[in-house]
């Protein structure tokens, strides 16, 4: 039976030539074992998992010619359902692994993935006394351009690009790998070092379990104390010697094995996540004595579990941006989808309406760099000799909604490129209660944009419309004018009721304008996953063509309910990101 290597935890990756990395996925370590007869996923433990993901197997199945010439072979990897590419959802893994009924119905709505990160056995042949660099260069070329339900986990040469990525995702954490390691079934190597990327939030030390010797952790939530949850590991112990003592001089025995403390004592706990009471993967990090219990609060504890950029100094953020939105929700939505909002903004110059004060406050739009801005936002110079602004990294996202950035509008091409990247019919009807319409256009445009070669794309512009996105190559903007003008009246003549190229808006009734006049070197859209100055928080969202009906609601998709989407869905522009 195969029993993995393991790696061993330490607080520093090393750094230097013998080292390669791999993000650490956050899912369920598992061995694909692949023969002429028969494909089965091996847990860590020696379980069978086949049956739990059917979606592996058949697309092994389906993809068995690619293989042939490899097989027998033995992969290592982890079982994930992917959030992005490096962000996994550990909460639906191990759901699907659970569950008994409706697997197939699963494995069709969320399917999962095997990242593959070791090659053990190839054409029947042990290549475990061979070095990683071998195997994993052995492994890149088996499954080379490979991106369905198998796929290879990349490796990083340099420290510094998978600590950007890890950050960037939130990855659970990296592995450094010796290039010359051999793989050592059953045992755990200081040749394979994990590293975990903790969150560190702080929490008032109340209660001491003498039985467990679990420590519960609180905070407060207004003036109410509430349960962050249990911790044991991490301390040293002279510390612990310290704090049990405390709990003894100041504290009052509850029962017989329960002591409890009134808020005095603060503490730093690293863990991976914070949620319904529990703590997952909690480690005492150090006693802070510098705090007053009342710091240990809902708002110190959302930003820890951020993990903000230190490089952005956040102010005010109680304030509400939204109603019922304060500037830390929102910032936290950002921070969150930052890995699906950055792509569509890298290399594009940068209009920003920002609404300092709230949406019901005072706007201004702004494309150049402020004097106050700091010197991580880059830019890039205009025509006119003034520096455009450009958001490239996450850092610069989190500091333009600090400033009240809402809204976040880019070209159709990038700063290096004359042409667009992309055609979008903007449909925008004139009320949500003609939002039927725009279906009805979203539907023919996909219809006549496929019958020519593309795969067209939609989102809900984040108000009351849809916008068409066709991702494109070598065509000129006069070439997209001529494409769309053609598109624009083919649905005109098919439905004049209810499609018009009208430019005068009092001209145009009831019906829906197909503008391609506006897609033109200088004009913007609004990018994917960015607010808008709502009431409500909508966000412009991408979506399945199969949920693009007359039932429809584009309000629903606003910051509070996109994250959870996404966990649920994925991502409909993955192929763009």
């Amino acid at each position: 039976m195969w029993k993995p290597m393991l790696p061993r935890l330490v607080n520093e990756a090393p750094s230097g030539n013998e080292w390669i990395y791999q993000v650490k996925y956050d899912g369920f370590r598992c061995g694909l074992q692949w023969t002429d007869q028969d494909i089965t996923l091996w847990s860590r433990n020696g379980h069978d998992l086949s049956h739990s993901f059917p979606e592996i197997i058949s697309w092994c199945q389906q993809h068995t010619s690619r293989f042939q010439a490899y097989l027998p072979l033995f992969l290592d990897g982890e079982l994930i359902i992917t959030i992005t590419a490096y962000r996994t959802d550990f909460e639906q893994i191990q759901k699907r692994s659970r569950i008994k009924k409706n697997i197939n119905q699963f494995s069709q709505n969320r399917p999962a993935t095997f990242v593959a990160f070791d090659l053990l056995e190839s054409k029947a042949q042990s290549l475990r006394k061979k070095s990683f660099s071998t195997r994993d260069q052995l492994l890149s070329t088996i499954l080379e351009g490979l991106t369905g339900r198998i796929r290879k986990a990349p490796t990083f040469e340099k420290l510094d690009s998978i600590l950007e990525v890890v950050d960037i995702h939130q990855a659970e954490g990296m592995v450094a790998k010796q290039k010359k390691a051999t793989y050592t079934e059953g045992k755990r190597s200081n040749t394979w070092l994990k590293i975990k990327n903790f969150r560190t939030i702080s929490g008032i030390v109340t209660n001491w379990n003498t039985e467990n010797d679990y420590f519960t952790l609180r905070y407060y939530h207004n003036e109410t104390l509430c349960i962050l949850g249990k911790c044991k590991n991490g301390l040293e112990q002279g510390e612990k010697e310290t704090l049990t003592t405390f709990f003894k001089r100041y504290g009052q025995k509850v029962n017989g094995t329960t002591w409890e403390l009134d808020p005095s004592v603060c503490m730093d706990i690293n863990c991976l996540s914070a949620e319904d009471q529990e703590l997952r993967e909690p480690v005492f990090h150090q006693f802070r004595f510098d705090i007053n219990p009342t710091d240990c609060n809902q708002l110190t504890i959302d930003q820890g579990l951020a993990q903000f950029p230190s490089t952005v100094n956040l102010s005010r953020l109680e304030k509400e941006l939204f109603p019922t939105v304060t500037k830390l929700n929102y910032l936290c939505y950002l921070r969150w989808i930052a890995p699906f909002m950055l792509p569509g903004l890298k290399d594009r110059r940068l209009t920003l309406i920002r609404f300092p004060d709230g949406v019901h406050e005072h706007s201004f739009y702004q494309k150049h760099l402020s004097d106050y801005a700091p010197s991580f936002i880059q830019t890039i110079s205009n025509n006119d000799g003034e520096m455009d602004i450009l958001c490239q990294d996450l850092q610069s996202l989190i500091w333009f909604g600090n400033h009240g950035g809402l809204e976040f509008h880019v070209p159709f091409n990038k700063i290096n490129k004359a042409d667009p990247e992309e055609i979008v019919f903007d449909l925008d009807p004139p009320s949500l209660d003609q939002f039927f319409i725009a279906v009805r256009a979203a539907h023919l445009i996909k219809e006549m944009m496929e019958h020519q070669g593309f795969t067209p794309l939609v989102k809900t512009s984040g108000r009351t419309g849809l916008q068409v996105h066709i991702p494109i190559e070598n065509m000129t903007y006069d070439e997209t004018r001529v494409l769309m003008e053609a598109t624009a009246k083919v649905l005109v003549d098919s439905d004049p009721d209810h499609f018009t190229i009208e430019r005068l808006k009092k001209n145009r009734g009831k019906r829906l304008y197909i503008d391609y006049v506006q897609h033109a070197p200088g004009k913007t859209i609004i990018a994917p996953y960015s607010t808008r100055a709502t009431d409500e928080a909508t966000v412009a969202t991408p979506l399945y063509w199969n949920e693009v009906t007359e039932t429809l609601d584009p309000r629903k998709f606003t910051i509070h309910t996109i994250p959870t989407r996404i966990k649920e869905k994925g991502c409909p522009f993955n192929s763009m990101i």
